[in-house]
């Protein structure tokens, strides 16, 4: 099962950590799109979807740009996810396809419900501040990197 974030939120949350280290200026969406690799086309749709969600500024001018409205300790990933993706409770059973007998509830209710739950968690407290500083430290090589990495995982199958 792949739990894995669209390429919207994936583009958002790049944009949000390249705003983050901005210490509170604004930037150009040509230099976020160059600097966090996004397509500035779509990067422009993403950063709509921040403006209404009221997670980023825009100020059109020659001097303008992007700016994010709050502190980046005070976005969290979930509602980042939110604002790209809608809720993280739809309103649909998991068992969307398949025989279910049930009136009220399907019998896999409560696992994704309690799954669903532990991931809205972990999503609300991670910040943008977080996942930047994070950024920071494997750029600079002073992070560790986790075994449970796909890419640890990856390069562990090749150099087999």
């Amino acid at each position: 099962m792949k739990l894995v974030l669209n390429r919207r939120t994936d583009y958002a949350i790049r944009a949000l950590v390249f705003l983050a280290e901005q210490d509170g200026g604004r930037a150009k969406a040509a230099a976020i799109a160059e600097a966090m690799d996004v397509p500035k086309g779509f990067l422009h749709q993403v950063l709509q979807s921040l403006i209404r969600a009221r997670i980023v500024s825009s100020q059109p001018s020659r001097r303008g740009g992007y700016a994010l409205v709050r502190s980046p300790d005070e976005i969290s990933i979930l509602s980042v996810a939110e604002a790209m993706e809608g809720p993280l409770d739809p309103d649909e059973c998991t068992l969307r396809g398949g025989p279910c007998h049930w009136d009220e509830v399907c019998a896999l209710h409560w696992v994704w419900s309690a799954a669903r739950e532990a991931v809205g968690n972990q999503l609300r407290i991670a910040t943008i501040a977080q996942v930047a500083a994070d950024d920071k430290a494997l750029a600079q090589g002073t992070k560790a990197i986790p075994a449970d990495s796909h890419r640890q995982r990856e390069h562990a199958h090749t150099s087999k």
